[in-house]
């Protein structure tokens, strides 16, 4: 049994690093687009019409698809002042605290986020910009990154390691 978590965690972390690297992918192209915009409009004083919805479109997958990893890191944002000045064993407990908290606001946030997809989805709801697309196809990106992160709330506060406080990893 303790293979099968094994082998699920190490799928999580593959599909994880997937997407951070789909982020960064997702990044270059708001990058590229800005760039071409401002080529195209101040160069050739012909601006684009696509390029602030693709860029607005983008900017929520480049966000989701990050989070994961991050969590996954403990490189998210993390204010240590009460636990530094509590005993190793009040810390302990007030880590331990704050991963179910994280968990349980990331897998709220999940719920929350994916039945809003879904209504988009099923009402057929478009984004309102020069070139709508379907709202679903933005926000889609939410519920995975909040469902990834709750996970790894999760992960953490059930390791063996649960006991450690904030890592800063450098990448």
């Amino acid at each position: 049994m303790r293979l099968f978590w094994r082998k699920l965690a190490d799928l999580h972390d593959a599909i994880t690093s997937a997407s951070f690297a789909g982020a960064a992918a997702v990044l270059g192209a708001i990058a590229f687009s800005f760039c071409y915009e401002v080529a195209a409009r101040y160069a050739f004083d012909a601006p684009t019409s696509w390029a602030n919805a693709f860029v607005s479109y983008l900017l929520c997958a480049a966000i989701f698809l990050a989070v994961p990893e991050l969590t996954r890191r403990r490189a998210h944002v993390a204010i240590n002042l009460l636990v530094d000045r509590l005993s190793p064993k009040s810390a302990l407990q007030l880590n331990r605290v704050i991963r179910a908290s994280g968990a349980t606001a990331c897998l709220l946030a999940t719920w929350i986020s994916g039945n809003a997809t879904f209504d988009q989805f099923a009402l057929g709801i478009d984004t309102i910009s020069t070139y709508p697309i379907p709202k679903w196809w933005v926000s889609i990106f939410i519920p995975y990154g909040m469902l990834s992160s709750g996970i790894y709330f999760l992960r953490d506060l059930l390791s063996d390691d649960a006991n450690a406080g904030p890592v800063s990893i450098a990448p």
